[in-house]
């Protein structure tokens, strides 16, 4: 293992016990896991695929209401239906019971982010990783969503372990480092094994991965990755050969189709410019320790610096663009930070811990003030905000809910006004601040939000305003194919399967559900309007139920 002891530093003791730390973490991974229907953009459509997969028996095509879905491999829809088959529908509904596998893939991410530190800086380090990585607020919605993004984070961290296991244990570094491209290839496509492997390339340009030990960890990595990814594309091309080469032609490569067609300076703006809020407050600590070693001799600088480099050069460089996709640039930012997070000066750790305390001070008490407002009336001003953006909301009160959330708005304050802070506390106090805003609003405000983000209101008002078809679901509605969120939704909620047809073409039922735009409005020579309605503040879709004028 390699230590990192800074010259002419004086650093003291960490005072942290690590069970307090592994319980912020355990308590970062829950918020929002369980107690709401899939909520847009990727929950829908992996709910409907692992549903595909429980009901179909088959496992090795993801399907989207019957209709072949290869956006993704299946390697997440897997986890999620085992969850969703092991725990739905005795413990948890099909959707939370699914869910479960975002904690556990991110449970495994963060744990090897933090072994990467222990490896490369030295013991205690590791912790100071994870706590900068559930600081971010660009890892804070995706890592608590159902979306094989989650699944992909795990892969990165995986590699990125392994290369810096390989100054060690090279035989061992290898097999996760197979581990992590085989799990990213069956989770997103070859860009994102593209992306380790041009790391893995370009690593030997420093001496410390330029020997027999390096090559011992590639040659175990291919001899590990290679089969266990190939299985499910051999055999899809075995079972399905025309839909095999439809994935390869349009998914296996990801965007590299586009590959440089945008410009670089979009590219270079749109993901330098967000990393901004994206990687707070890891990329000021990592920038800090830049400052502070300016050689660049060390591996623990190396690893990550090439890793940053490669994955923000060609993300800029393909026609992605998502901040999502720069989940993995976090990593090294992380690890970065956590280099000299022990000698951050204690004013910059008295703002952070203060800007810390501001930022989520505010927030909370806006948290509470609005679970007052929505569920007894009071502020009158902010009740009316809050039926404005929520109108399906009914007020509900769960104690458990309110009684956590008051244990954690005190353990907060104890936390953030302990005195003699250092860097390792401001971040600490940074972290706990975040999971404490993000449990009160994913408690507090869960059926509010849920009311808000969920389609289940819109298709009970549906089945409401028409009984007949509400009462006879073999009822024929038909909506255009390409509507496949209400194709997913009327299905989930009601049982309702909406026959598809292609746009442009005549409606095979008497009676079709339309999706169209505010801007657009609802209107169809020939048809009667029975129902309308959309989520709240719904800009981009419109549903209404039409009825054939002459039935």
């Amino acid at each position: 293992m390699l230590t990192y002891s800074p010259q002419n530093a004086t650093v003291p003791a960490p005072t942290e016990k690590p069970w307090v730390l592994l319980l912020l973490c355990f308590v970062w991974l829950w918020p929002g896991i369980i107690g709401h229907d899939p909520w847009k953009p990727d929950e829908p459509y992996v709910m409907a695929v692992v549903e595909g997969m429980l009901h179909s028996g088959n496992w090795l095509l993801p399907t989207l209401q019957g209709v072949p879905y290869l956006e993704s491999p299946p390697l997440y829809y897997w986890v999620a239906a085992g969850f969703a088959k092991l725990f739905s529908p005795w413990l948890l509904p099909a959707h939370d019971a699914a869910r479960l596998a975002t904690p556990l893939f991110m449970a495994l991410g963060l744990t090897l982010a933090g072994m990467t530190g222990r490896d490369l800086i030295g013991r205690r380090h590791g912790r100071s990783v994870v706590m900068i990585l559930i600081g971010c607020l660009g890892l804070i919605v995706t890592g608590h969503q159902l979306t094989p993004m989650v699944a992909t984070f795990t892969g990165f961290a995986a590699a990125f372990y392994a290369l810096a296991l390989t100054l060690r244990s090279p035989g061992l570094a290898g097999a996760i480092l197979g581990a992590g491209s085989a799990t990213l290839f069956l989770s997103a496509s070859l860009l994102e094994v593209m992306l380790v492997w041009a790391v893995v390339l370009f690593l030997p340009a420093f001496s410390a991965w330029r020997n027999k030990r390096y090559a011992i960890t590639v040659f175990m990595a291919l001899l590990v990755a290679l089969p266990v990814a190939l299985i499910w594309p051999l055999e899809l091309a075995r079972s399905y050969p025309a839909l095999f080469r439809l994935w390869w032609a349009d998914h296996a490569l990801g965007p590299l189709n586009g590959f440089g067609t945008v410009s670089l300076f979009h590219g270079f703006g749109y993901y330098t410019f967000n990393t901004i809020w994206f990687a707070w407050p890891a990329w000021p600590l990592a920038a800090w320790t830049l400052y502070r070693n300016r050689k660049y001799e060390l591996p623990m600088l190396q690893l990550p610096l090439m890793f940053f480099g490669v994955v923000l050069i060609m993300l800029t460089l393909s026609e992605r663009k998502s901040m999502d996709y720069a989940m993995p640039l976090l990593l090294p930012l992380a690890l970065l930070g956590a280099v000299e997070l022990d000698n951050l000066r204690r004013g910059a750790a008295a703002f952070l811990n203060w800007f810390g305390l501001m930022t989520f001070g505010v927030f909370g008490l806006l948290i509470w003030a609005g679970w007052a407002a929505m569920n007894y009336g009071w502020p009158e001003r902010l009740a009316g905000r809050a039926q404005y953006f929520s109108p399906y909301y009914v007020p509900h009160v769960s104690v458990l809910a309110a009684v956590f959330a008051v244990l954690a708005t005190m353990t907060w304050i104890w936390a953030v006004t302990r005195s003699h802070l250092r860097g390792r506390q401001a971040i600490t106090n940074w972290a706990a601040g975040l999971t404490l805003c993000w449990g009160l609003a994913l408690s507090l405000w869960l059926p509010w939000l849920d009311a808000a983000k969920s389609y289940r209101p819109v298709v009970e008002s549906m089945l409401r305003a028409m009984p007949a078809v509400g009462a006879d679901k073999a009822q024929c509605i038909a909506t255009e194919s390409q509507n496949m969120v209400a194709r997913i939704s009327w299905h989930y909620y009601a049982g309702i399967d909406l026959l598809a047809y292609p746009a442009g073409e005549s409606s095979p039922c008497d009676y079709q559900l339309l999706v169209r735009s505010r801007s657009d409005g609802l209107a169809e020579p020939g048809w009667t309007l029975l129902w309308q309605g959309s989520r709240p503040r719904e800009k981009f879709e419109l549903f209404g139920l039409f009825r054939r004028a002459n039935h």
